[in-house]
């Protein structure tokens, strides 16, 4: 604009000098004509437009379209954040240690009382045994379990070193995870992990590293650690493959958003900060590493900024549907 301003004031200074009249031509080079005021306000208006496309533009919805479309913000604030290390494991049934119900004595097996799966409580009664002189002897569990074998059955002739049940304690149970030789020195033993399943995406199990073989699985580069996964409800089972969170006891501090907050686009990562009570400005961030379900932002944001952490891809819908309409 300013370069057609420029043009069409040479012109009128070649039209009035070709006149004679050299009042006007100075008048309008400088500016005075009231013709040329307007494009030169707009032009001005036209930086602070460019300047707001350079950065992205920015979306307006409103309000009852955010509650609507599920946007929600949050103040950011300094984290401190725990470190993570990712593995990936299973449950192990071979890793748990079995506990044997005997009869205890001589004579027949007169009736079982649980069955295979069945979960057990030390003192309940599994079975009863019938002494040769008709004596009753009750059978009871040593330990707490679930029962993984059943050895005898009802009419079994027994002594008292016959097996007539195998218990299997499931709270803790034993993960096995495979941890890359490149993260080996992340983790040891007595550090806390969480443990999540396909099966239960929306719940979290507790764990703790006891114990690091001290062999490398020479293909694949991995180091067996076992963790022992909390599960009082017995929802996990032998064979699940688990992911494992480990905590590896170091903690990064600064500023933190939630990883569905940040968007890709062609020139990196940004997030949407809420500018207004109905106005979304996408703005460039350098994030850093992602722990626990949060991104750490090195450079973009500070403290006390709103940023939509959910309904994010909506608003970068919205973002490209305009661009795009602008085009």
């Amino acid at each position: 604009m300013k370069i057609l301003i420029n043009m069409l004031t040479i012109a009128v200074l070649l039209a009035a000098a070709g006149c004679g009249d050299k009042s006007a031509a100075v008048k309008e080079a400088r500016g005075e004509h009231p013709v040329h005021d307007e494009p030169a306000e707009k032009d001005g208006h036209n930086n602070g437009d460019e300047h707001e496309a350079g950065a992205g533009g920015s979306v307006e919805v409103t309000i009852t379209a955010q509650k609507e479309g599920g946007i929600k913000t949050e103040t950011l604030k300094r984290a401190s954040v725990a470190e993570t290390f990712q593995a990936m494991g299973r449950v192990m049934q071979d890793a748990q240690k079995p506990h044997h119900v005997t009869a205890g004595g001589i004579g027949r097996v007169e009736s079982l009382s649980v069955g295979l799966g069945v979960p057990v409580n030390p003192g309940d009664v599994v079975a009863v045994v019938e002494s040769p002189s008709g004596v009753e002897t009750k059978v009871t569990a040593p330990h707490k379990g679930i029962v993984t074998a059943v050895h005898a059955a009802e009419g079994d002739q027994v002594n008292e070193m016959t097996f007539l049940f195998t218990l299997t304690d499931i709270d803790p149970l034993w993960g096995v995870l495979d941890i890359p030789e490149r993260g080996l020195e992340q983790v040891r033993p007595g550090q806390k992990a969480e443990i999540k399943t396909a099966a239960y995406p929306r719940q979290t199990f507790t764990g703790e590293i006891a114990f690091i073989s001290p062999e490398i699985d020479t293909v694949s580069r991995t180091v067996k650690a076992r963790v022992a996964i909390k599960n009082p409800a017995g929802l996990l089972k032998f064979g699940m493959f688990i992911d494992a969170s480990v905590r590896t006891g170091e903690y990064f501090q600064g500023v933190a958003v939630r990883a569905d907050a940040v968007q890709n686009g062609p020139a990196g990562p940004f997030v949407f900060v809420k500018t207004g009570a109905t106005v979304f400005t996408p703005r460039p961030v350098m994030t850093g590493r992602e722990l626990d379900g949060l991104v750490e932002i090195k450079q973009g944001l500070t403290p006390g900024e709103k940023v939509a952490v959910e309904g994010a891809y909506l608003l970068k819908s919205e973002l490209m549907k305009a661009q795009m309409g602008e085009d």
